[in-house]
């Protein structure tokens, strides 16, 4: 029984401590998240946590969510030197700094109903105490490496000074010996502000530019000269267009011209070739009535001379032939050269030429000799009896 009893009373003091655990952790998470944050800048919005005397300086508050994203918060209370201020609609509240003898550090505390108070210090300045003077250049090449100097209001170098890049955490360096420090400029901002600062002196800052490197592309296309360069590339493909249409055109009116040419040449040989036959009829008809073979009777003694006449060859074919300039040519030339066999030769194989030379009555030095001719050429024969009986009558 007294067993069951003190298990009972072990189970309930469990139960009991669960319960506070429980308030306490729920009391701390709803205590973390209605904390309240201060947030201290300069007038050019800028983090500080030290300001000279009599400068202004603003407050601002506040709250983080669950994704820890800040709320600025409004109707938020504000305690600096033992002066009350209140956060309106517009999320701040601007103070100036009061007047002291030496450097000295304020508490500034920030309250709201149903949040966790917040408070933070802040130095205030004593315009006597030394300043800082940043020496640097006035524009600075994105992603480059620069050097700043740091010197006191005597204009003597100060060493162990912190310089950095304002909103950039990662870009510091200390002053050496020299008051020489090295910061790399970012590649995406144009502007950037360069702090120095050191315990016992006023800090100061400066601003200064900085070149965002371009790739050259963009550099191109913003020189002043691209346009031209531009306009000079299109004139250069507008005359090559131009020419080689005018070299097509001229090209093609060529060919045709020749064609032509080419194609006139053959009609008026064609013609020619064809017109001979029917000149040669007309000249053998015009001059000789010889139509058949003809006999010529000696003065001396009866002997007769046969004169063979072949017949006309048959008329050549004429074949076309492709519109090519140089087959064409060479049809034209290998006709033109083309020459007739006209040529005359002693006549020998004849019956009564072998029986005049047995019984002797030929005369073998030329005089009573016959012709035979190619191609029954009329005017050739007639030539030829003619030359004979002039010679004869001689």
């Amino acid at each position: 029984m007294r067993s069951n009893i003190s298990a009972y009373k072990n189970y309930i003091f469990i139960l009991f401590f669960l319960f506070i655990l429980s308030n306490v952790i729920i009391t701390f998470t709803s205590a973390q998240d209605n904390q309240l944050y201060l947030y201290i800048t300069d007038n050019d919005g800028y983090p500080i946590d030290e300001v000279e005397e009599e400068k202004y300086f603003t407050i601002s508050v506040y709250t983080l969510n669950e994704i820890q994203i800040p709320t600025w918060e409004t109707n938020v209370g504000i305690v600096f030197n033992d002066i009350s201020f209140l956060i309106d609609e517009s999320a701040e509240v601007i103070i100036q700094a009061p007047i002291v003898n030496s450097d000295k550090i304020f508490y500034i505390t920030a309250s709201k109903e149903g949040y966790n108070s917040s408070n933070i210090t802040i130095k205030i300045l004593n315009n006597l105490s030394k300043k800082l003077d940043i020496s640097t250049v006035d524009v600075v090449d994105g992603g480059k490496l620069f050097s700043v100097y740091v010197f006191d209001e005597k204009g003597e170098p100060v060493p162990n000074a912190i310089v950095g890049i304002s909103n950039i955490l990662e870009e510091s360096d200390e002053t050496d010996d020299a008051g020489r420090a090295w910061l790399t400029a970012p590649e995406d901002k144009d502007t950037i502000r360069i702090i120095a600062q050191k315990d016992g002196y006023v800090s100061d800052n400066i601003i200064i530019k900085v070149n965002i490197p371009q790739h050259w592309w963009e550099t191109f296309v913003k020189s002043q000269y691209f346009p031209i360069i531009i306009a000079f590339i299109f004139l250069i493909f507008a005359i090559i267009f131009v020419n080689q249409r005018q070299k097509k055109s001229i090209f093609a009116r060529a060919k045709e011209i020749s064609n032509n040419k080419s194609l006139e040449k053959f009609n008026t040989t064609e013609k020619n070739v064809s017109s001979i036959p029917n000149k040669i009829n007309e000249k053998l008809d015009s001059h000789s009535s010889i139509k058949t073979p003809v006999r010529i009777k000696s003065n001396q003694d009866s002997k007769v001379e046969e004169i063979r006449i072949s017949r006309y060859r048959k008329e050549k074919e004429i074949v076309p032939v492709d519109e090519k300039i140089d087959q064409t040519e060479k049809i034209i030339n290998r006709k033109k050269k083309k020459k007739h066999d006209y040529d005359w030769f002693k006549g020998k194989d004849n019956v009564r030429y072998e029986i005049d030379k047995i019984t002797g009555e030929i005369d073998e030095q030329g005089v009573d000799k016959w012709y035979e001719g190619v191609n029954g050429l009329k005017e050739k024969i007639d030539e030829k009896v003619k030359n004979k009986d002039k010679k004869k009558n001689n």
